[in-house]
């Protein structure tokens, strides 16, 4: 026979071969979910530049339409007059419907030989001291002459000949040759009395407009060109009104005009206080180029610092301890069956009486282990189909399925609860066996404690269409140990629900000067008188383990714990009718260790 010293490591191989192997699956299955997180975190923010790409471009094709109205009334009319022009931009409620258009005018496209003429017509119709600006002789203009809303900076505007101007002069010569809108690079906007004294980022959209249908040819296009109807725009006020999750909250925006992203191309920031700091503590950013009115702008979103933080997820962390768990309780479990194999064939066959011993306690071990192994396989292998099916899906070419993988940790979550009830199961055992179990005593009101963990089983209830009543016509205080009466309170709810067939379950509550009582009663399948006698202990069971799970521990904590507050618990049943399980604890409650 060997030694204890040579046959000790030998008898645990097996368990801490499964405690390795545990570990090892724990952290293949963390690393599986911490990716699956860290994809729906891209994901999502991969989401949120799409719906602010798509919003921003929305809201400037609106513009652009709104802008081709306009032209459609120039074009409609022989001479559109101030007046009209105005009355039709105060009925498109710019302010309201389009935000950050700052006004809305039309250019008039006039030759080096119509200039004196212009003048002096613009004069005539009230505008003295009327001028074209910039002076000097040029061979083309494009000159403001209707610009609204007429507050006193559009009002210095009129005679402007944009087309001098260089920022403006590409976008006017694309939209005369396309007759498309067309729109400029950054162009600083003016400030206006009464509003902030800075200038503003913006830029203009022109759209031609000819004097016959659209012509074919460039140079058709530039014969017949009459002049621009535009836009011009305040970027901060047109961008600030987008909708998309997470904007100026968690994801910051830049634009850029064209396609470097260079500091005096900036069109649009939005504020962040360091945002090279982000980007150097692992922050998201994507960087793409959409074209607006045929002129590039370059779109950078970034994450901000918060955005991490708001898609955590406790997933990781749930899955890592729930395998810690599992592979601690396989390896009590297998070291139990080991030991317990080794002890029994070192067990002595001297005397017959201790030999029946054995084999009993035997029967009783492997009863056990063969219930615990059920319920602890049904979670086990929910548990590694989800881990299989997470798996699959992470590797799955195509989009990934966030909704699916998030149902699918939540179901590991699940059966990880279930094994951290049945592991703290047997760590109640394991302490009322070896008198470690230590009450501490405190007043409590049981009705209102009754009424708590009845709340608590209100989703368990409905989701098995049981009506759980609780009656406490009094209050019935008492000095208890408040986490053990409530596992007491656990364990019988638990059962009425389970048992119970979905009929109703009435707990009720009372009272005298020495003692308070708890009756918890259902209308279920009943427990046989040749059964009742023994529903108390450990690991029995009155019904077959094929049709209801447990391991037969808890009307055996139950009693321990009732005890050991110096009270009693019993039943009262009728098979096919119900049970109704009757608890009596002294108000004046006994502490200590039990």
């Amino acid at each position: 026979m060997p030694t204890p010293t040579t046959a000790h490591p030998r008898r645990n191989a097996p368990a801490l071969g499964a405690l390795l192997m545990g570990l090892l699956i724990t952290a293949v299955a963390t690393a599986y979910v911490q990716r699956g997180v860290d994809l729906r975190r891209e994901q999502r923010f991969e989401n949120a530049v799409q719906d602010g790409t798509v919003a921003l471009l929305q809201r400037m094709d609106m513009y652009q339409a709104m802008l081709l109205g306009t032209r459609g009334m120039f074009s409609g009319s022989q001479q559109v007059e101030r007046q009209e022009f105005r009355a039709y931009v105060e009925s498109l409620e710019a302010r309201q419907r389009y935000p950050g258009i700052q006004s809305i005018g039309f250019a008039r496209w006039l030759r080096r030989d119509d200039v004196p003429r212009h003048e002096a017509r613009m004069r005539a119709e009230g505008i003295p001291g009327y001028q074209v600006r910039p002076t000097g002789s040029r061979a083309e203009y494009a000159v403001i002459v209707m610009l609204e809303p007429f507050n006193p900076r559009n009002a210095t505007l009129l005679g402007l000949d944009v087309l001098a101007e260089p920022a403006q002069h590409p976008a006017l010569r694309r939209a005369m040759e396309t007759g498309e809108p067309s729109a400029t690079g950054l162009v600083w906007q003016a400030p206006v009395a009464g509003e902030a004294p800075q200038a503003r980022s913006g830029f203009l959209i022109y759209v031609p407009l000819y004097d016959e249908p659209e012509p074919r040819t460039p140079e058709a296009r530039r014969a017949q060109l009459e002049g621009f109807v535009f836009g011009a725009f305040d970027m901060r006020d047109l961008v600030e009104g987008l909708r998309f999750q997470g904007f100026q909250t968690l994801i910051d925006l830049d634009i850029y005009a064209g396609t470097d992203v260079q500091q005096a191309a900036l069109l649009y920031a939005s504020s962040r206080p360091h945002p090279a700091s982000d980007t150097e503590r692992g922050a998201l950013r994507e960087q793409l180029t959409v074209h607006v009115a045929g002129a590039p702008w370059t779109l950078v979103f970034t994450t901000r610092q918060a955005f991490p933080a708001v898609t955590r997820s406790s997933h990781p962390a749930t899955v890592a301890g729930g395998g810690l768990v599992m592979s601690l309780l396989l390896f009590l479990v297998t070291r139990a069956q080991v030991n317990a194999r080794a002890s029994a064939e070192q067990a002595s066959v001297e005397q017959q009486r201790l030999a029946s011993e054995a084999q009993a306690a035997v029967r009783v071990r492997d009863e056990f282990l063969s219930v615990a192994a059920h319920e602890l396989r049904t979670p086990l292998t929910s548990l590694k189909l989800q881990l299989q099916l997470l798996f699959r899906q992470l590797h799955h070419e195509g989009p990934l399925d966030t909704e699916r993988l998030e149902r699918g940790v939540e179901t590991c979550e699940r059966q990880m609860t279930r094994l951290t009830k049945l592991v703290d199961s047997l760590l109640d055992v394991s302490r009322l066996s070896s008198g470690r179990m230590e009450l501490q005593l405190e007043p409590l009101e049981l009705g209102e404690l009754v009424r708590e963990m009845a709340r608590r089983f209100e989703m368990e209830a409905q989701a098995a269409g049981v009506r759980l009543d609780v009656d406490v016509p009094q209050p019935v205080t008492g000095r208890w140990d408040r986490l053990r009466l409530e596992q007491v309170i656990t364990n019988l709810m638990s059962n009425a629900l389970k048992y119970g067939h979905g009929a109703p379950v009435d707990v009720r509550v009372r009272g005298d000067e020495r003692e308070a009582r708890l009756e918890v009663q259902d209308r279920g399948i009943g427990i046989a008188p040749e059964d009742v006698g023994r529903v108390f202990d450990r690991f029995e069971r009155a019904v077959s383990s094929r049709h209801y799970g447990g391991l037969g521990l808890g009307l055996f904590i139950t009693r321990q714990l009732v005890e050991a507050h110096g009270g009693i618990i019993y039943l009262e049943s009728t098979p096919g009718q119900g049970t109704t399980f009757i608890v009596h604890l002294p108000r004046a409650g006994r502490g200590g260790v039990t």
